[in-house]
């Protein structure tokens, strides 16, 4: 049956092509090469827009994967009239196309193959597969955030993290299995390149979301009173 990822793989990699970011900053009118990173992804939309745009990028690139892989996940039911969902065809079907659609959010055909890193989409497969190693893998990553403020070293971590504890905790154990799981990590390495040369020579950014416009009136006008005073 796996001869159809012919068919779905393409499908799913065109769906992860549309890319959120690029969409909602083009509506607000905000260059996204022009600011922090100059990636096309949720973590510059939070640096550019604030913390509910970065919540809003996150959530519907999630809800993009999750849609790719319940149409992976309905396929392989109909087909073996079977919907027992921990099974190896299930993962190897729905990993394949939660893979496309990765590589379609970091390469889209809509944008010139210039997208984000990834990692939305990821998050929003693994939360399809693996509920509970994602849960696993938040309570691990929010608080390296919080310590390090370098959102590609938990980004990093994480994937890693959740590859392992599924393959150990979760998924069957078997070559397709295990091989699409390194792809997917593969995949977020190498969409994150740059960043782990910088983290390696100490110059990676710093994760740090853009402030209300109020505040920064406030700021402003303190700073002229003190200059009359």
């Amino acid at each position: 049956m796996y001869w159809w990822l012919f068919l779905l793989c393409p499908v799913a990699y065109l769906i992860g092509s549309f890319n959120v970011a690029k969409t909602v900053a083009r509506l607000r009118h905000v260059d996204l090469s022009k600011i922090g990173s100059g990636n096309a992804g949720a973590t510059n939309i939070g640096r550019a827009m604030g913390f509910k745009w970065f919540l809003l990028v996150t959530i519907l690139e999630c809800l993009k994967c999750i849609s790719v892989a319940a149409i992976g996940y309905f396929f392989v039911s109909f087909y073996t009239n079977t919907f027992t969902f921990y099974q190896e065809s299930h993962y190897v079907v729905i990993l394949a196309m939660g893979l496309s659609a990765v590589f379609g959010a970091i390469f889209p055909i809509w944008y010139g193959f210039k997208g984000g890193k990834g990692l939305a989409t990821l998050i929003g497969l693994a939360c399809v597969l693996n509920p509970l190693v994602i849960l696993l893998v938040f309570a691990i990553c929010i608080p390296l955030l919080a310590i390090t403020r370098i959102m590609s070293l938990a980004t990093l971590s994480g994937t890693i993290a959740w590859a392992a504890l599924s393959l150990w905790l979760e998924a069957p154990l078997t070559i397709p299995v295990i091989v699409l799981y390194c792809a997917c990590v593969l995949v977020i390495l190498f969409s994150h390149r740059s960043n782990i040369v910088r983290l390696f020579s100490g110059k990676e950014n710093k994760f740090v979301l853009k402030k209300k416009q109020t505040e920064t009136v406030v700021s402003h006008s303190e700073n002229q009173t003190d200059e009359t005073k």
